[in-house]
């Protein structure tokens, strides 16, 4: 296991109080085994429900537990940026509290880390996930690595772990998007794979529905690749290509052929085509123009309510 002073653990939390009646208990007992110091940081992503009040319960009898809780919810990649920058350990780990994956394989993480490694990365074994979540798991990838190529290895994983150095190499990049695992992957460190257990959720329910995959997957497009905007010129030159074809189509009907080709049908299409190649270019570069926007006006990433040490 890593030399280390201290381990930090990340957990991201957001209306897990079911889940987190058996998650807590196990983390405990795995992080006692190390025989390390360590901190397990919960970041309340504004639940509504009882876990905040269920983790402060707990955190009355252990002092390993620090608390940071948001205004409101800001979603999992704030949770776990400010869990990183809280962090006060020289290795951070982290693990949803879904159960999906399970705290004891926390220590073969540690375990992975060696004097070249800075990043340990996990692979599921077996996925266990609902046939929508898995899908849709598997086009995100597939997507991100056709987007990004070969430049560098891609792993979407949420469990993870790194030393004090990628943090603050993450927060050099100023990125407005802040998909941790793109832009832990983009900057490649030294890493190593673990294939771990994946289990499915005993309780609560996915925060990863259709409509959030379907906003990550448009973040990861706009946020880290140029595409739309290059798909739009390729738009612009087929229509280019497709009018001069239908011009020289009619010339020569009218001229070669003699034949007089009813006019409204082909305009109609064709202005059809081009009107829809403007609309998505419209909606492509607004795209763009609102996300400079968002820098240009700087807001942080979340609010902290409090943090409780």
């Amino acid at each position: 296991m890593i030399e280390s002073l201290k381990i930090s653990v990340v957990i991201p939390v957001f209306n897990e109080e079911l889940v987190l009646r058996e998650f807590y208990p196990r983390l405990k007992k795995e992080a006692e085994s190390w025989g390390k110091s360590y901190e397990l940081l919960f970041i309340d992503d504004g639940s509504t429900d009882n876990s905040l009040e269920l983790i402060c319960k707990w955190k009355e009898k252990d002092t390993n537990i620090r608390i940071v809780k948001f205004t409101r919810n800001f979603g999992q990649q704030a949770a776990v940026l400010a869990g990183f920058r809280q962090s006060r350990g020289d290795v951070v780990v982290q693990i949803d509290s879904d159960l999906q994956n399970p705290p004891e394989e926390i220590r073969r993480l540690l375990d992975s880390f060696t004097d070249e490694v800075d990043l340990v990365v996990t692979i599921p074994r077996k996925r266990r996930d609902s046939l929508l979540r898995t899908i849709g798991s598997k086009v995100l990838h597939y997507l991100a690595q056709a987007l990004f190529g070969n430049r560098f290895k891609l792993n979407l994983s949420s469990f993870r772990a790194m030393r004090r150095t990628v943090i603050d190499k993450i927060e050099q990049c100023q990125d407005r998007s802040r998909y941790m695992a793109v832009l832990m992957s983009w900057m490649a460190v030294p890493t190593v794979q673990v294939e771990v257990d994946h289990n499915l959720r005993k309780t609560g329910q996915t925060k990863y529905g259709l409509l959030p995959l379907l906003s990550l997957t448009w973040d990861l497009i706009t946020g880290y690749s140029n595409f739309p905007l290059r798909l739009v010129t390729y738009l612009g030159l087929l229509g280019a290509g497709m009018g001069f074809a239908i011009m020289m189509f009619l010339l020569y009907q009218r001229l070669i052929a003699g034949i007089l080709i009813e006019g409204f049908v082909v305009l109609s299409a064709v202005f059809s085509f081009f009107a829809g190649v403007q609309l998505l270019s419209i909606g492509f570069l607004g795209e763009y123009l609102g996300r400079v926007h968002l820098q240009i006006q700087n807001r942080p990433d979340y609010i902290v309510h409090k943090v409780m040490d």
